[in-house]
């Protein structure tokens, strides 16, 4: 079993917003901080996430999974990925109750907004504000910068900013076109805000949050204050339309490394968690998950029964029968025979123990049910095979199917 974190795949080229490989560079961090060798994490294409048949993984979920595929499903991962959730962002709306019984599952469920909190717990979702992992990325600013930088600042904010520092600014969108390497690109972002930035003005939370992290200052403006913001608001002042004429043009770099150690612990500690639960199990049938287990197989005890049936039986004919053992193969029996002969009846359910209704039929000790002319008897209790070849060739009947020694024996 390993580590992964997801890789985007498809058509990004013709444009891409870098913000989004900001998660996985802070996915990348933490695996660094609990000493795991990068190279050994599995990358897993956004759209193979349900789909994804390689080695067993545990996969840190710290990004907003608006539909990232059809049908707008946000869970539902492969059963090869154990997801543990330290971010999760949802809108709402397009969750179905099947995804809500899979969150259930991997419990409790970090967010990265309060909205998401609370709109996860109205559903008895048992859910954690852990903000978003992008807080975390190591504080390295060098302090000295002098570049001015505006990050998708739209023209209409331009009028707010003081022209002393708009004059040299470097302009800059993380909208990107024709980028051969969005990932890599978001990484020399990062860099260049490290060792040049003085200040970054941006109406971008994964510009504004790393950032914040790395000890440079931010200013974050907005028309208004969104929910995916309440991580950020922790930190810096949300700026929206109502307050830039009193905006601090002057901010200072937040401090906040002890809280950052404890955010990184508490994820380490689910990753690794996750990993001791699972990893010897899942190791055990990987083992045994070879290209044999695709192979066709057979049924026994019930696949051999239908195929009699068919051999004997018209879906069309009008069929009398009962069963001896109420078992897991008498009930698969009897829905196939409701299902594909809608002239069948059950009539009789012959029980040693049991006296329960079966099939709409109450179940009794009495084998008088089993011995009626024209009623083909389905035994279904190998225990009871020699029993049964023994009443019915004592009162000559023919009509029967044993469970391993085909009809009539």
């Amino acid at each position: 079993m390993k580590y992964a974190n997801i890789l985007f795949d498809g058509n990004r080229r013709s444009s891409v917003n870098i913000g989004d490989d900001m998660q996985l560079v802070a996915v990348e961090n933490l695996y660094k901080e609990m000493g795991i060798d990068y190279a050994d994490v599995i990358r897993i294409g956004l759209s193979q996430l349900s789909s994804y048949d390689g080695e067993y993984v545990v996969l840190p979920v710290s990004f907003p999974l608006y539909g990232y595929r059809d049908g707008l499903n946000i869970t539902m991962f492969s059963p090869k990925i154990i997801p543990v959730f330290l971010g999760l962002s949802v809108m709402g709306g397009n969750i179905s109750e099947e995804e809500i019984v899979y969150l259930r599952r991997f419990e409790p469920i970090g967010c990265r907004d309060y909205y998401t909190v609370k709109w996860l717990r109205e559903r008895n979702v048992c859910a954690y504000m852990n903000g978003c992992l992008t807080a975390t990325i190591p504080n390295v600013s060098s302090g000295g910068g002098a570049n001015v930088y505006l990050v998708d600042v739209p023209q209409k904010y331009y009028s707010y900013i003081p022209k002393y520092l708009q004059d040299g600014a470097v302009i800059r969108s993380q909208i990107l076109h024709d980028c051969d390497d969005p990932e890599q690109m978001m990484k020399f972002y990062l860099r260049e805000y490290a060792e040049k930035a003085r200040l970054v003005i941006t109406t971008r939370l994964h510009c504004a949050l790393p950032c914040v992290a790395m000890g440079v200052p931010v200013i974050l403006m907005k028309d208004k204050f969104s929910f995916r913001f309440t991580t950020l608001a922790r930190y810096v002042h949300v700026y929206t339309r109502d307050e830039f004429e009193s905006i601090d043009w002057n901010p200072k770099p937040v401090e906040y490394e002890a809280e950052k150690k404890v955010i990184l612990q508490s994820a380490a500690r689910r990753l690794r968690e996750a990993y001791d639960k699972y990893g010897h199990m899942f190791d055990v049938s990987q083992f045994y998950e070879t290209e044999e287990i695709n192979r066709p197989v057979w049924v026994e005890h019930y696949d051999n029964v239908i195929e009699d049936v068919k051999n004997c039986f018209e879906e069309k004919e009008s069929i009398l029968y009962a069963v001896w053992g109420i078992t897991q193969k008498a009930d698969l029996i009897c829905s196939y025979m409701e299902e594909h002969y809608k002239k069948s009846k059950l009539v009789s359910v012959y029980d040693r123990d049991k006296k329960i209704e079966f099939h709409g039929v109450m179940s009794t000790q009495e084998q008088d049910g089993l011995l009626q002319k024209g009623v083909f008897v389905f035994v279904t209790a190998a225990t009871a095979n020699e029993a049964a070849i023994r009443l019915f060739k004592e009162n000559g009947k023919t009509e029967y199917h044993i469970s391993t020694d085909g009809i009539g024996e």
